[in-house]
């Protein structure tokens, strides 16, 4: 691991321990560290949880398809995002389980509180919870994959009465939202890669941009090249 790298690392795990997501700890588990770079210049820390989880039973609990939700989401004049604060490290960790999740790196050995991403059961841990955060919505009509929320209303009124019972409901499981992520109140907003607008659902434009911009192809190589692309 390089220097700057390191350094990085160092920063990171002193914002988790900070916030109460990890702790340092004694355990027969030791699980490495990956540094995966951020487009901003910062790190993301990941933990290669493969031995682990190849000895995991796993939860089998239903996660949703991204076209069924978009399929799902109707025509409405007023929408609204929710983006869930980091939201895995916003359900805890069993106490018995959290040596489990213990990692290693140069600065010790260390174990999550919080529920870290790359666990097996991760995915459906976090969307069950989601989904009795959703059962108990009244006449609101909001869809979820994982941490994005989406909230459709036919009115103003209505809308604003469809945040309030939300904000209720997020309160009452303790989850937070990024704000700085959120969109409120809006006419247009991008989900899942899409857009979402009074008149239908649209295409994000950045995301076809490189199909669009392809070439025909004149030899064996520029075939390759395109059916790799389109795979």
């Amino acid at each position: 691991m390089t220097p700057a790298k390191k350094e990085l690392l160092k920063k990171e795990l002193e914002s988790l321990l900070a916030e109460g997501i990890i702790e340092e700890c004694e355990s027969p588990y030791a699980s490495p560290v990956v540094l995966v770079p951020k487009p901003n210049g910062s790190i993301r820390l990941c933990i290669d949880y493969r031995k682990l989880n190849a000895t995991t039973i796993p939860d089998t609990y239903p996660l949703p398809r991204m076209d069924d939700l978009l399929n799902e989401a109707k025509s409405t004049k007023f929408m609204s995002t929710i983006d869930l604060k980091a939201g895995y490290h916003q359900v805890k960790v069993y106490e018995a389980d959290q040596e489990k999740t213990a990692f290693i790196c140069p600065f010790g050995t260390y174990k999550f509180l919080r529920m870290p991403f790359g666990l097996r059961n991760a995915p459906a841990t976090f969307h069950r919870l989601i989904d009795k955060f959703r059962s108990g919505l009244k006449d609101v009509f909001a869809l979820s994959y994982l941490d994005d929320i989406i909230v459709l209303s036919e009115n103003f009124d209505k809308h604003l009465a469809d945040l309030r019972q939300v904000f209720e409901r997020l309160s009452l499981f303790k989850l937070t939202a990024n704000q700085n992520k959120c969109n409120f109140v809006c006419n247009r907003v991008k989900y899942l890669g899409h857009y979402i607008t009074e008149q239908g659902i649209e295409v994000d434009a950045d995301k076809v941009s490189s199909v669009q911009k392809i070439t025909e192809p004149t030899c064996v190589k520029e075939v390759q090249s395109y059916l790799q692309t389109c795979s």
